[in-house]
């Protein structure tokens, strides 16, 4: 019996007569709460990891002699294996499971990046640039991998903890940039920084993924039933309805007989126009931002600096505490608020020519913005049967849109003005915002009480 399995598993127990399972045991919270730390550590090191690379961009430009072109290429190959892995991950992470599949990417991101930096730094391009691209490929399927193992894991949970997740690859992110300010105060060259990073990623990585139940059993968890977040208990469907009902066994047969695909889902299409939008929402703000401010309005560049600091600080602080909002409110109005106040903020940042303003502006857009990937791919997650593929797929959709989105805006700022090129994020935003109500939690049969 599949519910036994998952009794099993996380140490829950049910009560024969009643079918109810209740997972408020002390072993079972203890075996989620080390699961949910672990992928909270996977996250971090993985912001970390790619901070890193970042903060030193500019050190391996000057070593070079680069021009902003040939630094370009480093980064469209990185990105080129990224949307790679991205497009190929449901079936990666599928085949070899979201565990196995964080074990093996997080593997090839410490051998990738350190013999990259290597051979790039000695003048190597060609093969430097071929293990950009390996090390993007095992980003991006670590990525999807991490983020399928934690909805997994706040739905055993009951409780959204994605937001916890992704504030903590924000704050990695961060950390990096200071680590690599200091690195580069010490003059320690790339090879070295970089090598030590990814050493310490790997080591830590190693003990995280200890803390991650095995494949088999996240698979057994994600195929029973969902947990109540408030309650703890769910009474579980009857088995012999459907049995003794013929057509029920046909439809299910026809479903089953027709191969499954996210993007013939109208739902997982909505999420993921939910998630291009806050995504794209965060990519143009990181890349263009300060210079909008500095070319629009006039502000000298360490304000103009600083402005886009107050804006990840706003992302990373309403990511932290977005499960109580969230296990409050619910995700749909979460959503929809939170485009909106995201619409609003781009409209003050563009209007409004005070710099208090444009602070106020940029506060509302990182607020707004900050909660709709996580919660994109909680909603993604909701079905355990089909959860990589529709994970991977609203990945795809986010990351492409938060990859390629601000080239797009850099073009199109060229002939309007970045400002004025703004005005298209607040119709992305209303689209967001009209789209959130596919995100609904799924109905749950709790136990009375």
């Amino acid at each position: 019996m599949e519910e036994s399995i998952i009794i099993d598993t996380l140490g829950g127990r049910r009560d024969g007569e009643r079918g109810i399972v209740s997972f408020h045991s002390s072993p079972a919270r203890n075996a989620v709460g080390r699961w949910v730390t672990g992928i909270l550590i996977i996250f971090t090191l993985l912001g970390f990891g790619f901070g890193s690379w970042l903060a030193r961009l500019p050190a391996v430009r000057d070593h070079l002699g680069a021009s902003t072109l040939e630094m370009s290429v480093y980064g469209l190959c990185l990105a080129i294996g990224s949307l790679s892995g991205l497009l190929l991950a449901g079936r990666t992470v599928a085949l070899l499971g979201s565990r196995r599949a964080l074990g093996v990417g997080i593997l090839i991101q410490a051998l990738a990046m350190p013999l990259a930096i290597t051979l790039i730094w000695q003048e190597l391009l060609i093969p430097g640039l071929a293990l950009l691209f390996c090390y993007g490929f095992a980003f991006a399927t670590s990525d999807v991998a991490m983020n399928v193992s934690g909805a997994s894991a706040e739905r055993a949970l009951g409780k959204p903890r994605l937001p916890v997740m992704h504030a903590g690859y924000s704050l990695g992110a961060v950390s990096a940039m200071g680590v690599g300010a200091l690195a580069e105060t010490w003059m320690v060259p790339v090879p070295l920084h970089l090598s030590a990073v990814f050493v310490i990623i790997l080591v830590v990585g190693v003990f995280a993924l200890r803390l991650v139940p095995p494949d088999s059993e996240t698979a057994r968890v994600d195929h029973g039933p969902q947990l109540a977040a408030h309650t703890g208990q769910l009474r579980l469907p009857p088995e012999t309805a459907a049995a003794q009902d013929p057509a029920a066994q046909a439809s299910s047969a026809t479903h089953l007989s027709r191969p499954y695909t996210p993007w013939r889902d109208r739902r997982i299409l909505l999420v993921g126009l939910v998630a291009l939008g806050m995504s794209l929402a965060e990519g143009t703000a990181s890349d263009w931002l300060p210079l909008a401010l500095a070319d629009g309005r006039g502000i000298p560049n360490s304000t103009a600096a600083l402005i886009l600091g107050i804006f990840f600080v706003a992302m990373t602080i309403t990511r932290t505490f977005g499960s109580p909002i969230l296990s409050r409110l619910g995700r749909v109005p979460v959503l929809r608020g939170g485009a909106i106040l995201c619409g609003i903020g781009v409209v003050v940042v563009i209007l409004v020519p005070f710099t208090w303003g444009i602070v106020i502006g940029a506060l509302m857009w990182g607020v707004g913005c900050a909660l709709g990937f996580p919660v994109g791919i909680s909603a993604a997650a909701d079905n355990p049967r089909t959860a990589v593929r529709d994970v991977a797929a609203v990945s795809a959709i986010a990351y492409t849109a938060m990859l390629l989105g601000p080239m797009a805006f850099g073009f199109l700022g060229e002939h309007v003005g970045l400002l004025t090129a703004f005005w298209a994020l607040v119709a992305v935003a209303l689209l967001s915002a009209l789209a959130a109500g596919a995100a609904r939690e799924p109905k749950i049969h709790t136990a009375d009480h």
